[in-house]
């Protein structure tokens, strides 16, 4: 199995991509990290002549994870908190 997952995998392209992550320590306090990712997009994977593939267009709303009391600030400006507001009966 892993020879056979390599050896499709040698067929796909390889995408380096450079991003900047951000890191919130909390207290108003973030940093910026340049991280370099390298990646197979599966989704190439549609190319392949033998590949029999279907694509769905399905709803992909939902809130971010709320982990800590430092991410509150994200969460209310990313739409995460109105999307969770609307789903939830409040009393």
């Amino acid at each position: 199995m892993a020879a056979a997952v390599r050896t499709l995998a040698a067929r796909m392209p390889t995408y380096v991509t450079l991003k900047d992550v951000k890191k919130r320590w909390g207290n108003g306090q973030e940093d910026i990290f340049p991280v370099l990712q390298w990646e197979k997009l599966w989704g190439d994977m549609t190319t392949l002549p033998e590949a029999n593939t279907l694509f769905l267009a399905v709803p992909r709303q939902r809130g971010q994870q709320l982990k800590e009391q430092a991410q509150l600030d994200g969460w209310l400006r990313d739409g995460s908190a109105a999307y969770i507001e609307n789903i939830c009966a409040w009393e």
